[in-house]
């Protein structure tokens, strides 16, 4: 089932936050840099049964950064090329981890290397429900259910279909997380250097195979692999 096209009458008025990043998003006639290489920047809030998560997220291209606040710890996620980078910027420590061979192929296949739940659920038989108000606009709900729980996304209405919240209900443990995007922005001047590791900083590099081994072991880490997708390719979305 495919959603409804958006009419002028499905609007609520008085825009709201979201609603005037969107539309100033649709104003811009290019995502890209001077090198042509597109650039895209979203906030995300992430709550529910599960500590409260708050991203920054860019990517430029195949490159991609996030700043994610834990527990007072601000964690640094880059992805550039074969390295997956993990740095906690508090403690000045950091790893970087060779990523799995199909990694990078997998990610390709998508818009950006964040913001991709959409296009995840869909590929694995997730179907658009209905309309639903959000924000004091309107999104796209669509809805996954399998043995794992169940996984909602709901979307822009407009040809980006960019999310802009999500429900997880996972079946086993009973636990609901729900998080929001916010403040889509598209054609950014991110300069290359932003997506290179604090010099300052010393990383332990870390073959992938050897941390497949010991993940579930003695493996000692800034922090756990938040964008295991990116890591480890198609499996884990």
């Amino acid at each position: 089932m495919s959603p409804p096209s958006p009419t002028p009458d499905s609007r609520a008025s008085g825009p709201s936050r979201l609603v005037q990043a969107v539309l100033a998003l649709l104003l811009v006639s290019s995502g890209a840099t001077a090198q042509g290489e597109a650039t895209w920047y979203a906030e995300k809030y992430a709550a529910g049964d599960a500590p409260v998560r708050v991203e920054h997220l860019w990517s430029r291209g195949s490159m991609f950064r996030a700043d994610t606040v834990i527990a007072g710890h601000t964690i640094t996620t880059i992805v550039r090329g074969d390295q997956y980078i993990i740095i906690d910027q508090l403690l000045g420590t950091g790893v970087s981890i060779t990523r799995a061979p199909s990694a990078a192929a997998d990610q390709a296949a998508f818009p950006r290397p964040f913001g991709n739940e959409l296009e995840s659920l869909v590929q694995a038989g997730g179907e658009f429900i209905k309309v639903e108000d959000f924000g004091g606009n309107q999104c796209d709900l669509y809805r996954l259910t399998n043995a794992q729980g169940r996984r909602e996304v709901c979307a822009t209405r407009n040809d980006l279909k960019l999310p802009v919240l999500l429900r997880v209900w996972l079946r086993q443990s009973q636990r609901r997380i729900e998080a929001r995007y916010l403040n889509w922005s598209q054609a950014l001047e991110v300069p290359a250097a932003f997506f290179e590791p604090d010099p300052r900083i010393q990383l332990t590099p870390i073959p992938y195979e050897q941390y497949v081994e010991r993940a579930a072991k003695d493996l000692e880490l800034p922090a756990p692999p938040l964008y295991r997708e990116l890591l480890h390719g198609n499996a884990e979305r």
